[in-house]
């Protein structure tokens, strides 16, 4: 999804891995901040992936992959991992030809709601 167009674009990415599974709210409230291209190993990537992770859980790199930062490493591993598992999802239901519908705005509401997680943006 790093080299799609239309998820590099404000919170297109957040939004659409969100709806897929209730779960990503939970372990990634404040979303996946996106860095441009930057050569791997740069200083102009880490500089744009430290200023990304001060508001995202996660960030993922146009063309690379993601990083995380929790309370501990599995904490980080938790976030990728249940990103990977809602892109996937997405990935599969595009592959047989369907856009997934995934959970309303209202749905991903009552899901911030109940569990009391941060908002950073509306869904």
């Amino acid at each position: 999804m790093s080299h799609i167009q239309r998820f590099l674009k404000g919170d297109e990415m957040t939004r659409v891995l969100w709806s897929m599974i209730p779960e990503t709210l939970a372990f990634a409230p404040l979303g996946i901040g996106i860095v441009p291209y930057a050569l791997p190993s740069s200083v102009d990537l880490a500089e744009a992936t430290l200023e990304q992770i001060k508001t995202h859980d996660v960030v993922m790199w146009e063309k690379h992959g993601t990083v995380a930062v929790g309370q501990d490493i599995m904490d980080a591993f938790d976030q990728t991992d249940v990103l990977c598992k809602a892109a996937n999802i997405y990935m599969c239901a595009r592959s047989m030809g369907s856009e997934p519908d995934g959970m309303t705005a209202a749905q991903m509401k009552e899901v911030q709601d109940v569990f009391k997680l941060p908002k950073k943006r509306p869904c």
